[in-house]
């Protein structure tokens, strides 16, 4: 980025972007990819959808996994390494 000039392209702000989103970076640079956005949609959707990401992530609700899922999941654990998680003991060899 050219200090007389802090006109950044996507590629300059898409690798800034972990540190603009976390407000590690120096205010010159937070400006000029503020602008960037301002006038990129593209470079926009893709900081809006992190965002979103992060918060959803960051909301601490923990997701239910559903019973069927559950026992189709250890079916097929018991399937692949030979033993029942619940108890620790071997399944019975085929």
């Amino acid at each position: 980025m050219d200090p007389v000039n802090p006109r950044l392209n996507c590629e300059e702000v898409l690798s800034r972007l972990s540190d603009y989103l976390d407000e590690e970076v120096r205010e010159e640079l937070c400006k000029a990819i503020e602008a960037h956005l301002h006038a990129c949609h593209d470079c926009q959707v893709e900081v809006d959808t992190i965002k979103k990401t992060i918060m959803l992530y960051r909301s601490e609700r923990p997701a239910e996994t559903p019973v069927v899922v559950s026992g189709r999941l250890r079916a097929a654990l018991v399937e692949a390494y030979g033993r029942d998680g619940a108890d620790g003991a071997e399944s019975p060899a085929r």
